[in-house]
């Protein structure tokens, strides 16, 4: 800093030598009466003095120091939970999330129809004065682009309808879930949030990648930071890990003394949402290969916790790979792994078996009676995860009762 001081003087005191010289050269002396002739035709002229130049550069020096003024707000707490802050830029991204999360389509429906929309467009339109029907089509295109830009930001502006105070509430809960998870021990690594986020997107083999990819920038392209969006994930990904901790084995012995939901259908009516884990064998003939891959399968179907997880697993396996299957009939599915599809209940694993050239294991995410056409399905709440809600809910309020939640800003 004091080098900085020093030049800075040494540049000011060459400045103040460079105008001396000026001062008693020719050329100034002939402009200084130019402009003290004229002085009376422009009464607000002035001569800029070293004087001026002087505050000038060190008014720049002063505001290149300052940062950024969204930078600065981003910095605004509003609450500290547990000593970790909530800050307003917080705020807005997670508005911003409930916007475009929570019936974004039909809020810019709602938004972009009515006299109200038409009168202005028509206000754009006469303002815009065409005077021929080329710029006339152009005015008018550019008017809607900018009539659905305006609506689209005012409805994340808005929060989809969410209240500030509610968007506060849920990223307080986001900290005491992560400080929850961290308490125990549980981590959720970067990788696993990128594969949870390429499951959500879509995507077989080498597009799941890219469409994780097109899933950001929709955000991005709304102003959600892409950290926002993996950060909602982790969150998902780590309270789902604290639930399981502390209260799985109490919803499993529950789940048992509960009669299966699953409507009773024929076969035909039944659709299944699952993961096929497949091991491949290079010679089916060889009994010992076959053997380490069945035993290896094995290994998996006892590990497996869930079909989110199970990609993840397979990668400690050699050539093993996880291929998900939607809405598919029994009837689609090999003749031997029928029967087994339809012992198993939802979250379980089929036991192995040898289809072609590989082992095969079968991950019962979902079954659940195919939607006719021109007739509704009887939806019918999932006892799994209705009481995965209650003890988080519950479990969530106890820690909150605990927690130190200092209020700071509005």
């Amino acid at each position: 800093m004091a080098s900085h001081l020093t030049e800075l003087k040494w540049n000011v005191a060459s400045l103040a030598a460079q105008g001396e010289k000026r001062k008693r050269s020719p050329v100034h002396k002939a402009v200084r009466l130019t402009v003290a002739a004229n002085s009376g035709q422009f009464p607000n002229m002035r001569i800029v003095t070293l004087n001026h130049l002087i505050g000038f550069l060190l008014a720049s020096l002063l505001i290149a120091s300052l940062p950024a003024s969204r930078e600065a707000s981003a910095q605004t707490i509003i609450v500290i939970v547990n000593d970790e802050p909530i800050t307003s830029f917080d705020v807005e991204q997670r508005t911003r999330w409930a916007a475009l999360t929570h019936g974004f389509g039909d809020r810019m429906k709602a938004m972009l129809t009515g006299d109200a929309v038409n009168q202005r467009f028509r206000q754009l339109m006469m303002a815009a004065q065409p005077h021929s029907q080329a710029e006339a089509q152009q005015a008018a295109e550019r008017i809607k682009k900018q009539l659905i830009e305006d609506a689209k930001q005012r409805v994340l502006a808005e929060g989809g309808g969410t209240s500030r105070k509610a968007v506060i509430d849920a990223l307080i809960e986001d900290k005491l879930k992560l400080q929850a998870a961290k308490k125990l021990e549980i981590k959720i690594s970067d990788k696993e949030v990128q594969e949870n986020i390429e499951l959500r997107a879509g995507g077989e083999g080498a597009e799941k990648k890219a469409k994780a990819e097109q899933f950001l920038q929709q955000f991005e392209s709304n102003g959600i930071n892409r950290k926002t969006v993996q950060e909602v994930f982790r969150v998902q990904l780590a309270w789902r890990d604290v639930i399981r901790r502390q209260y799985g084995p109490r919803i499993a012995s529950m789940m048992a003394a509960i009669p299966d939901p699953t409507p009773q259908a024929a076969g035909s009516d039944m659709q299944f949402d699952v993961r096929v884990l497949r091991l491949a064998v290079k010679d089916v003939s060889d009994q010992k290969a076959v053997g380490e891959r069945m035993l290896e399968a094995e290994n998996l179907k006892e590990k497996f916790r869930s079909c989110t997880d199970l990609p993840k697993e397979a990668k400690l396996v050699a050539d093993a790979t996880v291929k998900a299957i939607d809405k598919a009939r029994l009837a689609s599915f090999p003749k031997d792994v029928q029967p087994l599809l339809e012992k198993v209940t939802e979250g379980q694993m089929t036991p192995p078996v040898v289809i072609g050239n590989s082992v095969e294991s079968y991950a019962l995410c979902r079954k659940s009676v195919a939607v006719k056409q021109n007739a509704k399905a009887e939806q019918k709440p999932d006892p799994r995860q209705a009481e995965f809600d209650r003890f988080s809910r519950s479990y969530l309020q106890e820690i909150r009762q605990k927690a130190s939640i200092d209020y700071r800003g509005s």
